[in-house]
């Protein structure tokens, strides 16, 4: 382990009202170094809890980002106001040094999107969301999971476009996720959604995709990154998708014991064709963005540094046309998507208890513990009568 590496900085989100203390530090002739972060509120100067009381932002950066720091070498735990850290033995000095910035980055990727001050306050803490010119902007705002969606998320997001909807000056809606590795990732596998219902699955009436399908606007899936899982059906629910060429689509209901089902899982079919979609979906492969956009997935591929100008292209083109006609076209559409769209699911109909089974608990903590599923706790297939 290298000696004398003494790293430390204090990056302040003047908008958010908060500062993130980082420091890296091995003493010489010491052969371990230790990492520790803590975030103070600039208003009072005082250290903010990891609670979601003391701000729900903090709290839940808190928690994706310990596990973040894993995947890059080094063993994190979280206490009631500080992440505490050892890297691996063998980091040499260099890659101690990119661990640090990486982090660094990771924290700038989210705290310096907010447009307000977090502690505190009743704003959103999962996304970011503005009106400017006639476009409502909507930022998935938790890149340290790669924009992973817990149901907070998604209670937000519903809130924010049901605004968006209600209001007639907007004529187009564009959702994207902060970061350059991910669009969207799903649901937030690390938050059991036995033990965490609400944080896991939402609770809001009216839920974030119905309202993308209803409102009277086009939505625009401007995606960067990984659109895997929720977020895929996100991206083809969305009325156009324009995605960089470093943009990777895919499903992983199946592998990990998310019970996707239903509708959403359907309407895929009338996207991209029933043997591509039953290939997706049922096979949980992954596409590249050329590979997406040659079945139809996606509009447009643009590299990276492209994606915000192909984007205003889109919305130029949009307030071009008629509103009114645009609304009654989107419900054309809709009802071709909703050629059947029965009261219940098939996992309704016949596995509702699905999420407390074994099977589903084994496939979820494989997934975060990145091992092999045991098919030993995979459950029989149903008994339905064949008419």
């Amino acid at each position: 382990m290298p000696a004398n590496i003494d790293l430390k900085s204090g990056p302040a989100y003047e908008a958010a009202g908060v500062r993130f203390n980082l420091s890296l530090t091995s003493a010489s002739g010491s052969d371990e170094a230790s990492f520790s972060v803590t975030v103070d509120d600039l208003a009072s100067g005082k250290q903010i809890d990891f609670t979601h009381v003391a701000c729900p932002a903090v709290h839940d950066f808190t928690r994706g980002f310990t596990r973040w720091l894993g995947t890059k070498g080094f063993q994190a735990s979280r206490n009631e106001a500080e992440i505490v850290a050892t890297p691996r033995k063998d980091m040499t000095e260099p890659q101690l040094i990119r661990g640090f910035q990486d982090a660094l980055d990771m924290v700038d990727q989210k705290f310096s999107n907010y447009l307000g001050n977090i502690v505190g306050s009743d704003s959103y803490s999962d996304v970011v969301y503005k009106k400017e010119d006639g476009v409502a902007w909507l930022l998935l705002n938790r890149p340290e999971t790669y924009n992973a969606k817990r149901g907070i998320t998604m209670d937000e997001m519903a809130t924010c476009l049901l605004d968006a909807a209600g209001d007639s000056g907007i004529r187009v809606v564009v959702i994207s996720g902060a970061g350059p590795n991910g669009f969207c990732t799903g649901n937030d596998q690390s938050y059991d959604p036995e033990l965490e219902h609400s944080d896991y699955r939402g609770e809001a009436e009216i839920r974030y995709n119905q309202v993308v399908q209803q409102m009277p606007q086009p939505v625009i899936a401007a995606v960067d990154g990984f659109a895997i899982g929720s977020g895929n059906i996100l991206a083809y629910t969305c009325d156009f998708t324009i995605s960089t060429t470093r943009s990777r689509f895919g499903q992983t209901g199946p592998r990990v014991g998310s019970p996707a089902n239903g509708h959403n899982v359907a309407m895929l079919a009338a996207r991209i064709g029933q043997k591509r979609a039953r290939e997706m979906w049922m096979l949980c492969r992954q596409y590249t963005a050329q590979q997406a956009y040659d079945m139809g997935l996606v509009n447009i591929v643009v590299e990276p540094d492209k994606l915000w100008s192909e984007v205003d292209r889109w919305i130029a083109d949009i307030k071009n046309v008629s509103p009114v006609i645009l609304q009654m076209q989107k419900i054309s559409f809709n009802r071709h998507d909703h050629f059947e769209d029965p009261a219940t699911t098939p996992m309704e109909q016949h596995m509702p208890d699905y999420l407390a089974s074994e099977e589903c608990l084994e496939r979820r903590t494989s997934f975060i513990e990145r091992r092999k599923i045991d098919p030993s706790k995979n459950m029989d297939y149903v008994k339905i009568p064949i008419k």
